[in-house]
Parts: structure tokens; sequence; C-alpha cells
């Protein structure tokens, strides 16, 4: 008999720190457990193992002390797969990562090196690093046996800066907050939550960060289209990343919605966010830098089969999204992004139309998917 396949996650985050990173770890090493492989995580947050993934810490509070966890995990496991998350914020110390990754081939025997870029950013180094920053990120891009972008447009730009191609995979992520097994429904979920029957609710999930469009949702909202009692906007999940603030992109403040219906559920769990996302009539993501595979709160609206407004991508062929499955606006653009949610109040078949689209894109999105070409990356039968 075959020894059970074996891979390790390296990752920053992990439940219970919050980010999308760990989130994503999350569910693709759900996936691939379930496709007969041992998962294990080695992870700078205070994790605890479960029945399905061993997890490892990786201690964060001396120089080098990551690095030093992380090698002695990977001579304890010998995994065939070693599949390090990167993006810059979501480590204590980027750099010592990137470091980590180089020392992995001759320091793991056989073990396949995978890494998957969440983004790009250049990983902070030490003052005045300038051009090496963005020479360890490409070296780190060269050296993977497999290297994954969540983005298609950050795959592109990696090609043409000298990543190599060869082994570039794009994989966009799939919804880590799913709605429930029993399917549930909008009349339900605001019987549990207390929410008017009648109530027009305009959910946005997401950090409420100037990037992700919120004050451009804010004045929106505040339009005569959109105006009149039976408006709500609903803000889901915590308003911020509990991230270095060097780093964190700060949070919009909650006076930019005075005068308006608002919700502010705060941080949730996830299955109380499922039956918010469940109760709302339509979500509204107006990116300032348009739509992209890496947006996890787009995929998590999909997956509920809510339509959806959100912002035109910045480049074509980058999303797998049709033109008729979401209503799409240009970034910055309120009056725009008014009109659309009028649109779905007010016209039943499109509302309809764009519910069958959230569902027919997160049908192509699941995770039993997205690990079958995680395996097929790594050069392993799916």
């Amino acid at each position: 008999m075959n020894p059970t396949p074996r891979v390790l996650f390296i990752t920053g985050e992990y439940p219970p720190r919050i980010g999308g990173v760990g989130d994503h770890v999350v569910r693709l090493a759900a996936a691939i457990t379930a496709r007969g492989w041992a998962c294990h995580v080695a992870t700078e947050s205070r994790s605890a193992s479960d029945l399905a993934v061993r997890v490892h810490a990786a201690g964060s509070r001396l120089p080098l002390q990551a690095v030093i966890d992380t090698l002695r995990v990977v001579r304890r496991v010998r995994p065939n797969v070693v599949h390090l998350h990167y993006q810059a914020g979501s480590f204590a110390r980027p750099g010592e990562m990137v470091g980590l990754a180089r020392l992995l081939p001759s320091m793991a025997g056989p073990s396949r090196l995978a890494v998957t870029f969440h983004d790009l950013h250049r990983p902070y180094l030490f003052p005045k690093a300038g051009r090496l920053r963005e020479a360890v990120v490409r070296g780190l891009g060269r050296g993977a046996d497999t290297a994954i972008y969540v983005d298609e447009v950050d795959r592109r730009r990696a090609v043409a800066e000298g990543y190599g191609e060869a082994n570039s995979h794009w994989i966009p992520a799939g919804p880590t907050i799913e709605p429930p097994t029993d399917g549930g429904d909008r009349r339900a979920a605001r019987t549990v939550l207390d929410l008017d029957s009648d109530a027009f609710i305009v959910g946005f999930f997401g950090f409420r960060q100037r990037s992700k469009g919120i004050e451009v949702l804010a004045h929106a909202m505040r339009r005569t289209e959109l105006a009149g009692p039976g408006m709500c906007l609903v803000l889901m999940g915590a308003a911020g990343p509990p991230t270095n603030a060097r780093r964190a992109e700060p949070a919009v403040p909650l006076s930019t919605f005075d005068g308006m219906r608002l919700v502010d559920t705060g941080e949730q769990r996830p299955e109380v966010i499922s039956r918010w996302l469940m109760a709302c009539d339509a979500i509204a993501l107006p990116f300032l830098d348009g739509l992209s595979a890496r947006r996890g709160s787009f995929m998590n609206a999909v997956a509920h089969g809510v339509p959806v407004v959100t912002t035109v991508p910045p480049v074509q062929g980058t999303v797998d999204v049709g033109a008729d499955e979401v209503a799409f606006v240009v970034p910055g653009d309120a009056a725009g992004l008014a009109a659309a949610l009028a649109e779905i109040r007010d016209n039943s078949a499109r509302r309809r139309q764009l519910a069958q689209g959230s569902r027919a894109i997160a049908s192509r999105h699941t995770w039993a998917a997205i690990a079958r070409r995680t395996l097929a990356a790594y050069g392993c039968p799916a």
C-alpha cells in the first residue's frame, strides 16, 4: 500500500486570527484532505489542530524563530509538498519567510515547493532595501516548483517581470463562508435577525477600507433614487484587519454613514455572517481598483446566490465572471452604483437573472474543483 501523501502549508494567518489567507488555507486543506492527503499547517497564529489538520506553531516573537520552528516541522513531517501561502502583510517578518522558501530545496529532501501568491506586494526587509525587496519576491517565484496565483492579473505581471511562466498557474480562491446545508432563504434569515420583511437591504461584506469603495457606496445610498424609509445598508464583518498599523489600510469611520438607516454587525462567526448575507436583497462591492479573482468577499456573496453589483475588472479576461452574471459599474461612480441597485430593487426579472448568475459563478469555484487544480499543479494525480 502506498503511504498517504502529505502536504505542509506555511501561512502567517490561520484561525482564530482573522484574515482571508488563513480562511483560504482552512478550506483548501479540508478539500485536499477529502482527496486522501494528510494536511499539516505551520503558522505564526496561535491555533489548534483539529481532526483533519495538524497545526504546528511557528513562533514570531524573536528574529528567525519562525524559520527555525518551520524547518523543524519540515524535518519531522517529511511532506511530499511544502506549500507556502505568500502575502507580505500576513507574516510578522515576511522577509524571513521568503528566505525560508529559498532554503527549503536543500533542507526538505524530495519535497516539492509550491507557492501561492495572494498578492505581489514587496516585503519589508530592512530600511532602504529598495530593489532587493522586489528581487526576493521574484526569486520566490523562480525558485518554486509550482507558482500559483490567486489573481490572473498578478500572474501576467509576474510572468512579464521574469518570475517564470512554465510553472505558473492561475487558481482563483473560493468562498470561505458558505450557506447552510439546509439551504435556508431570505425570509427565514430575516425572521431570525428580526429584520423587516419588506425592506430593501443592501449588504457590504469586508473590511471598511477606502480601497474597497465604501465611501462610494455611502454616496450612492444617499442619492435620490435610493431614498426612502425601506432602504437599509448592512455592513458585515470586522471594520479592519488586526495587523500592524504600518501595513494595514485604516478603516473608514462609521460617521461616513451618518443620516442613513444602517446596521453594523461587527465581527461575527461565519454562520452568523452567512445568515446576514442570505437576508440581503443585493450585495454592493464597489472596489476602487475593480473586481479581481482574489476578492474573497465577492466569492462569499455569490456563494449565497445574492445579486451582486461590483466594479469592472482592470484587465479583461482576468475573472471568471460573465457580463450578464453580475451588475458591473465603473469604479468610483456613485451614480452608476445607485442606478444598478435601484434596478435590482425595481425589476424582479433583473433580480432573478443576477441571483442565477451568482449561483452559476459559485458552481465554477467550489473548493473541490480548487483542490483538483491545486493537486494537478503540484504534479500529483488529482
